[in-house]
């Protein structure tokens, strides 16, 4: 089981995203960024955006949405 929290280095592992890519991605907000203070990422959050990015899933939030809409 992964826990929920986890560093960039596990959250790579994880996704099976090259290193490079999750890092571009967490900068151009593809994916969320690590948690203010602790320095991790919450994988929850991640297999939503990569949802997202696939297609599975809606928007998740108001910004997701209005960015949807102003397509």
């Amino acid at each position: 089981m992964v826990r929920r929290l986890v560093s960039e280095q596990e959250a790579v592992e994880e996704t099976g995203i090259p290193a490079a890519t999750f890092r571009n991605w967490v900068a151009t907000g593809r994916l969320p960024k690590p948690l203010p203070e602790l320095g991790k990422y919450d994988m929850k959050a991640i297999d939503q955006a990569i949802d997202r990015i696939s297609g599975l899933g809606g928007p998740a939030n108001a910004l997701d949405n209005w960015r949807a809409r102003s397509k």
